[in-house]
C-alpha cells in the first residue's frame, strides 16, 4: 500500500463556459506541481464530453493536500469556479492498493 494521498476531481462546465473553465484549471496546474508536497498533478479533458475535466492529483499526505486550499491560486479559482460549473464538482479521495 502506498502512503500517497490521491485525489480525483471531476468537473463539468456550463454550456459556453468550457474554455473559461479549461483556462482556469490550466492556471493552477504548474503552481500545484511546484508545491513541495505534490507528487503528481494532471489535468484531463473529456473526449466524449469536452465540457468535462478531471484533475488527478497525488500528494504526500492528506494534511499536505489540505494546505493547498490556503494557496492564493486555489483561493482565486475557488472564488470563480461556481459560475462556470454545470453542477457541483465531485471529489474522490483514495489511496493506492
Amino acid at each position: 500500500m502506498s502512503n500517497k494521498h490521491t485525489v480525483v476531481v471531476i468537473l463539468e462546465a456550463k454550456q459556453g463556459k468550457e474554455k473559461e473553465l479549461e483556462s482556469a484549471l490550466i492556471a493552477v496546474v504548474n503552481p500545484s506541481r511546484a508545491e513541495e508536497s505534490n507528487i503528481e498533478y494532471r489535468l484531463h479533458k473529456g473526449i466524449e464530453n469536452p465540457a468535462q475535466f478531471v484533475l488527478y492529483e497525488n500528494w504526500i499526505s492528506k494534511e499536505e493536500h489540505q494546505k493547498q486550499f490556503s494557496k492564493p491560486y486555489i483561493l482565486e479559482l475557488g472564488a470563480r469556479i461556481e459560475q462556470m460549473l454545470e453542477k457541483p464538482y465531485q471529489v474522490i479521495f483514495s489511496e493506492e492498493i
